[in-house]
């Protein structure tokens, strides 16, 4: 039994420490103290051998089946006919002391303690909720056989040679364990289903899905990845462990967020299988769109450093999680490329503090060139399905040029009016809406460049930046938007100077989704 416990010990994790070391435990010992008796009694031929398996006397009595009475005496006989002289006697207590480290050595054996899932699912199950746990779990006494018949079959011998003298021991073991292993598993099973519940609870509350910034998919869980680099799915309280999972090669993975534990675990896209970050903070997607060279890049740094600053002032902690908004990219916002063609990585920032549950901004920042109309244009903006918010960036300068030309819009590749017809089409053929359809999700048109004074000058002339673009020429992007989107807001926007209002469409858009952002950052 000292054996057992000290194999069990180097092998599992505390859980399964736990639970085995308490069921085979105790069933070795009631197994040892019937051998410890049966050796005494030995002593004595005129008695037969039943404490060996019978003990208390329990199948002795006129109520115990005859079947069952017969066969457990038969086995006695066995015994007492080895005893009947001081060799035979010897050569008894050193049949069942080898049947008895055989059962032990079962117990300890590695079909007894493997635990570990598939491939697919690199971590250890609970003993009790492994599958077909509760067979595995009578076989522990008998494992022996499994461990000599894997090694060349030969060594089998041996065991089935010793099986009359490990049958009494390993029975009585399986009585007591089914008894043992049910309490147990009806035990862990509330416990499991209790824990889940309340983690469930607070993922939703606090998450309810994650993003990934690779292939722009939303899934409820993404995987995470060990420090030892096995992949498995999301840890949360079920047949793996309650508190902590095991990994296959022994580390443990917390399957609780208690204390941002499980938060900070590396995380892994499903259906990619790209790395990120979530820290289990409600994702909010807001998607830049707008013609080439309208500023939406530009208008994304200096929104990011714009909230970063707010929120140091308002005491909560800005993590930039992507390089493309970094400090260093914000410092050189002022002469920031042209976004490049093709599928780009989504940024994100965290945002948290003792009082604001921890939030996940997720931007979506494409090249202009991406809503040149285009029949066969392959549509990969996945996360139209799923943002919460909309910013279309308008560069007055086009607008007031396009007015002076009297050029049409439609048509051309590169016009505030033709980038926004090509989104919508995106838009509507990704969600599948049909054209009497207005979306609920937020849309912000962001009249760019308020930093250049004859920019400024001439919208500022007009009442609204609406009444801008109706003036200039512009009055079939409005009425686009207006058919288009339920809530919709226009903004003027500076995103270099000293008159910096950049952020002012992204705080709409985000306290728009979210209360706690909207007391406790802008409000």
């Amino acid at each position: 039994m000292i054996y057992f416990l000290a194999v069990i010990r180097q092998a599992m994790n505390n859980t399964n420490r736990a639970l085995m070391g308490t069921l085979i435990g105790i069933a070795l010992f009631y197994a040892a103290f019937s051998y410890l008796f049966t050796v005494l009694d030995l002593s004595d031929v005129a008695k037969p051998l039943r404490v060996v398996i019978d003990p208390f006397g329990i199948f002795g009595g006129a109520s115990a089946p005859d079947a069952l009475h017969d066969a457990y005496w038969g086995l006695a006989g066995l015994y007492t006919g080895l005893a009947g002289d001081d060799n035979g006697r010897y050569l008894a207590i050193a049949l069942l002391s080898a049947g008895l480290a055989l059962v032990v050595a079962g117990c300890a054996s590695k079909p007894t303690r493997d635990l570990k899932g598939p491939p697919e699912d690199p971590q250890e199950y609970l003993f009790t909720h492994r599958p077909r746990a509760f067979l595995w779990c009578l076989m522990a006494p008998w494992n022996i056989l499994t461990v000599c018949w894997r090694m060349k079959k030969v060594p089998v011998v041996l065991p089935i040679l010793l099986l009359p003298f490990m049958l009494p021991f390993a029975l009585m073991m399986d009585v007591i364990l089914a008894v043992l292993f049910l309490a147990a598993w009806a035990v862990m099973t509330v416990r499991i289903r209790l824990a889940a519940a309340k983690d469930n609870e607070a993922y939703e509350r606090d998450a309810q899905y994650a993003v990934c910034p690779k292939c722009k998919r939303n899934f409820h869980k993404p995987d995470v990845k060990c420090r030892c680099g096995l992949v498995i799915p999301f840890p949360a309280p079920d047949r793996h462990g309650v508190r902590y999972h095991t990994c296959n090669r022994g580390h443990k993975i917390p399957s609780t967020n208690a204390d941002g534990v499980r938060a900070g675990l590396k995380a892994v896209c499903p259906h990619c299988k790209g790395e990120m970050l979530t820290h289990e903070a409600k994702p909010l997607v807001i998607s830049l769109v707008g013609s080439v060279g309208s500023g939406k890049t530009t208008l994304m740094l200096s929104a990011v450093e714009s909230i970063a600053a707010l929120a140091k002032e308002k005491g909560i902690v800005t993590e930039i999680a992507t390089p493309g908004i970094s400090a260093d990219a914000q410092r050189r916002k002022a002469s920031v490329s042209p976004t490049h063609p093709g599928e780009l990585d989504s940024e994100y920032f965290f945002l948290r503090s003792r009082d604001l549950p921890e939030k996940e901004v997720v931007i979506n920042d494409i090249s202009g060139t991406e809503f040149y109309p285009d029949r066969d244009k392959v549509l990969f903006e996945e996360y139209y399905r799923y943002n919460d918010g909309i910013i279309l960036t308008v560069d007055p300068l086009e607008v007031m040029a396009l007015h002076r030309s009297q050029s049409p819009t439609k048509g051309s590749k590169n016009t505030p009016v033709s980038t926004l017809e090509s989104f919508y089409h995106m838009y509507t053929e990704i969600n599948g809406y049909g054209p009497a359809v207005k979306s609920t999700v937020p849309m912000a048109v962001v009249l760019t460049k308020m930093d250049d004074p004859k920019v400024r000058q001439q919208v500022d002339a007009e009442p609204s930046p609406e009444a801008f673009l109706k003036r200039h020429g512009h009055k079939m992007m409005v009425d686009i938007v207006g058919t288009a989107f339920e809530d919709v807001r226009y903004f003027k926007v500076a995103s270099l100077g000293d008159a910096v209002d950049a952020m002012a469409p992204f705080a709409w858009i985000l306290a728009e989704n979210d209360p706690d952002l909207k007391h406790r950052l802008f409000g």
